[in-house]
């Protein structure tokens, strides 16, 4: 794979990511999304398919590449709270029972809406970590023209 192929690659992959969080977004939002929109495990996700695939084949002896895996996996362990939120796990029978469906549905959002603060944060700290790679790579004099 030479630079641009590289930097390709990583550019499909940075916005296959941007897609993920925006379905995330809209379903906080309250917009129906299908779960193969929003896949919980980091990698089912189309960003994940390609890093531990075709990019950790090119690209994983680069320490930038290897920096990317733990917030990566991090942006799907919270969004699988989230999701376990809206499903209402971790809620006692009693809570339920005593709690009308509008109170329950306003603790669930509001939950919901302070890890989507958390999730955007490390989505953020993601990007810039894939902006650094993309200048590693840029600047690489063993990856091919």
């Amino acid at each position: 794979m030479n630079k641009t192929e590289a930097l390709n690659a990583i550019r499909r992959a940075k916005s296959a990511h941007i897609k993920w969080r925006s379905f995330a977004q809209a379903l906080i939002a309250g917009v129906p999304v299908t779960d193969d929109k929003v896949p919980k495990r980091h990698t089912d996700c189309d960003f994940g398919k390609w890093y531990y695939g075709d990019g950790n084949s090119s690209l994983g002896d680069l320490d930038s590449f290897r920096a990317i895996e733990s917030p990566h996996e991090m942006l799907h362990a919270i969004y699988a709270r989230i999701y376990s939120i809206y499903s209402g796990e971790g809620e006692t029978w009693l809570q339920r029972f005593l709690s009308t469906k509008a109170k329950l549905e306003q603790r669930r959002q509001d939950n919901a809406k302070k890890l989507m603060e958390e999730l955007i944060d490390v989505s953020e700290s993601l990007l810039k970590s894939i902006e650094i790679l993309e200048q590693e790579v840029h600047e690489s004099k063993t990856i091919p023209d």
